[in-house]
This record gives C-alpha cells, structure tokens and sequence, in this order.
C-alpha cells in the first residue's frame, strides 16, 4: 500500500510453484504481486475483492442484488483507464 510501501513477504521465498493472492486494492498493483510476477508466480490482485465486497454489501444494505458481472467488467475499465478512483 502506498502509505506501508514494501512487501510482508521476502521475494526470495517466492518460488514459481506458487500461487499469490494480495487483497490489496489501492494500487491494484503491490510489491507483492510484481515480486511474485517477476517469481514466475501465478497471482491475483484484490479488484474482485473489492467489486463483490461492495455488490455484497449493497445487496444486504437495500435488499437489491446487483449485477456482479457487470460491476466487474466497469471496474476492469477503470483500471485500465487508469481512474484515480482506484
């Protein structure tokens, strides 16, 4: 995270045959993950997380079931667009 730069996890015991998860959000891109990618470690950033968390809590909120899908789809875009939202 951008306030606690750095990583928890030590790159050299990052190993290909692993699979990294990080729930971090913002950046969407974390130490983690680039010294996991850089492993040859498959991995996987927290922007589903953060998309279903909301569509979850809307949905006990009001009672309304969002779209899922599509709340993933725009948030893929405004990552890719670089939106200083996330």
């Amino acid at each position: 995270m951008e306030a606690h730069p750095g990583t928890a996890v030590p790159p050299e015991l990052l190993d290909p045959r692993l699979w990294v998860a990080d729930v971090v959000y913002m950046p969407i891109e974390t130490q983690l993950l680039m010294d996991a990618r850089e492993s040859g470690c498959r991995t996987l950033d927290g922007a589903a997380m953060v998309a279903l968390q909301a569509a979850g809590s809307l949905e006990l909120f009001t009672g309304a079931r969002p779209d899922r899908d599509r709340m993933l789809e725009h948030l893929d875009q405004l990552i890719a667009g670089g939106s200083p939202a996330l």
